[in-house]
């Protein structure tokens, strides 16, 4: 018998851990030709494809990543648009139910074996339920909204989500929600020795912003409760209910015109995958429009911290755009030759659905 988790103990992302559909905003703009992305679960990828792109680069340290934006890759040229929210179980379908569809989904699916391998051994240990919610990351959400229920009530949790209104949102949340058990529940869960405990194992980004765990996180979840409906936010309802319960929630890859945009655009595309240092891959390339390296500076130390700005300059084409999220920690690097441009994007910003990250736009000069 198979360990617990013995095929997907290496995911660490399998819905998103980040709003991807602001850097689309870019991508529309900006059409690039070639992009490279950090490839995480895949699905903050393929929406950046724009009309023109030629060719998207995603890379990883981890091959089951990989292998899951391959998958993903199939899935989107493949699949309808039903069957492909059945098949990762995206509202109006869940990610427990249609195990038989999901089962018949995937074995017709066109992989290669390696990856079909993979996931057919995932799916066996899984049931053939959805592996949307099976990344460590995810996980360690799925155990904070446990937290979050007891600790703030189901009534509450209701009243949050029921809003259509932003005015409405607004005024409960700031005369009838109980502000001080959210703050208790933020100190005492959002700091270093938890979030080490729950997914980091000790790897945990060492913090150079001036606010504190409390502040910082405190700020990020104030902006989500007053810029945005709170059930729009996929990464709200993860915090709150352990999955997207609402279809206003689904990720951009799942809602339907872009979903039919990524099918489209897909045709034309070239995609790459590096299975690599993520620098080392961005040195491979010449003539990069677009960059997005997600939160991984953000982990960087020493040469590679204050340098990396300028190792990858040689790869980027004239006014290409470079996208990184800062968490926690913003790199102490080298910016000469760039033009930081994020106040253009102030509105985009205060609008993104996890607002964890402080990002930062740059163009190449």
């Amino acid at each position: 018998m198979s360990k617990p988790n013995k095929f997907f103990s290496k995911l660490n992302y399998t819905l998103a851990n980040e709003d991807t559909e602001f850097e689309c905003r870019l991508t529309s703009k900006s059409n690039p030709k070639r992009i490279l992305s950090v490839c995480g679960s895949g699905s903050r990828c393929f929406p950046l494809i724009a009309e023109q792109t030629e060719e998207l680069i995603c890379v990883d340290l981890s091959i089951e990543q990989i292998y899951l934006a391959k998958l993903r890759e199939q899935t989107h040229k493949e699949f309808s648009y039903e069957d492909f929210c059945l098949f990762w179980g995206y509202p109006p379908f869940s990610a427990k139910d249609f195990t038989d569809k999901r089962q018949s989904l995937f074995e017709s699916v066109k992989l290669e074996s390696e990856v079909s391998n993979y996931f057919k051994n995932v799916f066996t240990e899984l049931k053939w339920e959805s592996v949307l919610y099976i990344g460590k990351w995810e996980k360690t959400f799925s155990l904070f909204s446990k937290i979050v229920s007891k600790v703030m009530g189901k009534n509450v949790r209701t009243k949050m989500f029921s809003f259509d209104d932003l005015d409405e949102q607004r005024k409960y949340m700031m005369n009838e929600f109980p502000t001080f058990r959210w703050k208790l529940l933020v100190a005492i869960i959002g700091n270093k020795s938890m979030f080490n405990a729950l997914l980091y194992k000790g790897d945990f980004i060492q913090k150079n912003v001036e606010d504190s765990y409390l502040q910082y996180y405190s700020k990020a979840f104030n902006n989500l409760f007053y810029n945005g409906l709170i059930k729009n936010s996929f990464f709200l309802q993860l915090c709150f209910y352990g999955e997207i319960v609402w279809d206003s929630g689904n990720l951009i890859e799942a809602k339907e015109e872009n979903f039919l945009e990524i099918k489209e655009r897909l045709k034309g595309c070239k995609v790459t995958y590096e299975n690599c240092d993520l620098i080392e891959a961005i040195k491979k390339y010449e003539d990069l429009d677009y960059i997005s390296l997600s939160d991984v500076p953000s982990y960087f130390s020493g040469e590679i911290e204050t340098n990396f700005y300028q190792e990858i300059k040689p790869s980027l084409s004239a006014e290409a755009l470079v996208v990184n999220r800062n968490y926690l920690r913003i790199p102490k690097s080298n910016k000469a030759g760039y033009k930081e441009i994020t106040n253009s994007f102030e509105k985009e910003i205060r609008e993104e659905k996890v607002q964890m990250y402080r990002i930062e736009v740059l163009t190449n000069e």
